[in-house]
């Protein structure tokens, strides 16, 4: 390989930056023992791994974000193909690192869940009883997860194995907000939605910040490329920012912990960082309007990525440590042992406007939705569009956050409107507004069956997950919950497309999504087998107490939206051929 494409480090940086990890890891170990790091379950678990689960926590999250951050800006951003491959090589770098690291922290999280110091006899004795936890089970997933980016990673320097290798980073991201405190019960789902959008957010804004000083000058340099990760820098920290304030607002018991908790306090710390990087990237887009990307650009490049690092080693400090909020009852009654939130009062019209359950990924993919769309390379859209994309954010809000979030974890009715919801009223109309991608249209090509079958594609899996036990999974895990509204989305942003590409047939191919739709109603609304039965008929519920009658309710509902999709979307397909 050679010395355009391998960056070649001079001795005087890896000093700097060995230096810098010892100080950073030495910043994690003496937050996390501040904040209680060596509070035990069991027994004390010795010095090796109270010291060492912040320091693997470290290595593996500043690794982490290189190669999520790295592979972001080499997949999206305009990069020459030397650039991209420099890279990309130390993206398999940090890969591999993130593997090790994953490594070393489960060991250390066993040892430290278990009482179990490293080395000793019985050290791995009851191993399969940890990893057959939620906890071991997210562990291990991720570890996997990051053993696959490494080997994905090294196969080549183009622009859709770059993606490839960012999407895998992400699904490593996800199990990371998998193994995150969970905070109280009734907070458990925005704990782990706020952990996702943080560790993605970090991860780009880190990882790009740090993947760009790797550029040639010249590629450095470069307003595009620079225009562009200012812009994604700017979604990544108002995503940090609104994370991590719902992220500490569920894990704490009351503001007065600010003065009392020391897991608090890192976390007012990491909003003043925050705050700080704000003002840095302030001065930096300001110097990009200026058209200046100097030497004053890039210390200030340096400074972020200093501060970033201590914040990147306080959190992990906060992640080997207990939030004062770790501990609390279930709400009272089978509704709260099964979904952690009391049972809601009986649907009115006064409850289905007011109800309200903020979902901060729904909130955080509103946000991205606007902001990518928005960017300052964005092409001219078409008219309508942009309505139509805001149109399609405001009811994601509304459906992931309202009073169909409220109960739909209670009755089945709410939780089939939810997802045609987001197919029809998010995932649709996004379809409608954004540009036919290249790979649809080599797909379809002019056969209106091919366009047919990728309009049936996501609503046969949705139906699939429906009539099998991942309906029940989805209720109890809430990544499952996470992936099952995504499949809802992107089902309705693929059939969309599949509509426009084929405008010969379009008319033939919405009739046949629209009978699908119908008979997916007519099913539920005539059938008498409940779909999750030992969920939505166990609830407790003193009101609406028969589960099928609700399943009924709920194909009433599917055949009712589907008559209304075909009333208003036939007759402006009709006009358009």
């Amino acid at each position: 390989m050679t010395s355009d494409v391998m960056p070649r480090p001079r001795p005087a940086l890896l000093a700097l930056l060995a230096g810098a990890l010892v100080v950073l890891s030495l910043v994690a170990v003496l937050a996390a023992l501040a904040a209680g790091g060596d509070n035990l379950v069991l027994r004390d678990a010795g010095p090796v791994a109270r010291i060492g689960a912040p320091v693997a926590s470290t290595i593996a999250a500043l690794a982490a974000a290189l190669t999520l951050g790295g592979a972001g800006i080499a997949g999206w951003l305009p990069l020459s193909a030397t650039d991209r491959a420099r890279v990309l090589v130390v993206v398999a770098i940090s890969a591999g690192v993130v593997t090790l690291g994953r490594g070393a922290s489960l060991a250390f999280s066993y040892s430290l869940a278990t009482g179990q110091a490293i080395g000793t006899d019985r050290f791995g004795s009851d191993l399969g009883v940890f990893l057959g936890t939620d906890l071991g089970l997210w562990l291990v997933a991720g570890l996997m997860i990051a053993a696959a980016t490494t080997t994905v990673a090294v196969l080549g320097s183009s622009v859709g194995l770059a993606r490839c290798v960012a999407v895998l980073a992400g699904l490593a991201a996800f199990c990371s907000a998998m193994t995150g405190h969970a905070a109280g019960n009734e907070t458990h789902e925005v704990a782990t939605s706020t952990m996702l959008v943080h560790w993605l957010a970090m991860g780009l804004w880190v990882g790009g910040l740090a993947a760009l000083q790797l550029l040639r000058p010249g590629g450095r340099d470069d307003q595009r490329v620079l225009r562009g990760y200012s812009h994604l820098a700017l979604i990544c920290w108002i995503a940090l920012a609104l994370s991590g304030v719902c992220a500490l607002a569920v894990r704490m018991n009351s503001p007065a912990e600010i003065l009392t908790s020391a897991y608090v306090q890192l976390g007012v710390a990491k909003a003043v960082l925050l705050l700080l990087l704000g003002g840095l990237g302030a001065l930096q887009r300001r110097q990009l309007a200026e058209g200046l990307a100097g030497e004053v650009y890039r210390r200030l490049a340096v400074l972020e990525l200093a501060l970033m690092g201590l914040a990147i080693a306080l959190a992990a400090a906060m992640s080997s440590s207990p939030p004062p909020a770790e501990t609390s009852t279930p709400p009272p009654g089978v509704a709260g042992v099964l979904t952690g939130y009391p049972l809601p009062p009986a649907p009115d019209l006064s409850t289905l406007v007011t109800a309200w359950r903020p979902d901060p990924f729904g909130m955080a993919l509103g946000c991205v939705m606007l902001l990518i769309w928005w960017r300052p390379t964005a092409p001219p859209r078409p008219r309508g569009a942009s309505l139509r994309l805001i149109g399609s954010v405001a009811v994601l809000v509304l459906v992931t956050s309202g009073a169909l979030n409220v109960y739909a974890k209670v009755l089945i009715s709410a939780h089939v409107v939810q997802h045609l919801a987001l197919l029809l009223g998010v995932g649709a109309l996004l379809g409608s507004a954004v540009a036919i991608p290249a790979l649809v249209q080599r797909l379809v090509g002019e056969a209106w069956w091919r366009a047919a079958l990728l309009a049936l594609l996501g609503p046969a899996l949705l139906v699939a997950a429906y009539v099998s036990p991942f309906l029940f999974i989805a209720q109890d895990s809430h990544s499952a919950h996470l992936a099952l509204q995504m499949l809802a989305l992107a089902a309705g942003v693929l059939a969309a497309l599949a509509v426009r590409v084929a405008p010969s047939r379009n008319l033939l191919v919405l009739v046949l999504l629209l009978l699908a739709g119908v008979a997916a109603g007519a099913t539920m609304l005539f059938g008498d087998a409940l779909m999750a039965a030992s969920w939505f008929g166990a609830t407790g519920r003193t009101w609406w107490a028969d589960a099928l009658q609700d399943q009924h309710r709920a194909g009433a509902a599917t055949l009712v939206l589907m008559a209304l999709t075909a009333a208003i979307i036939v007759p402006a397909v009709l006009r358009r051929r």
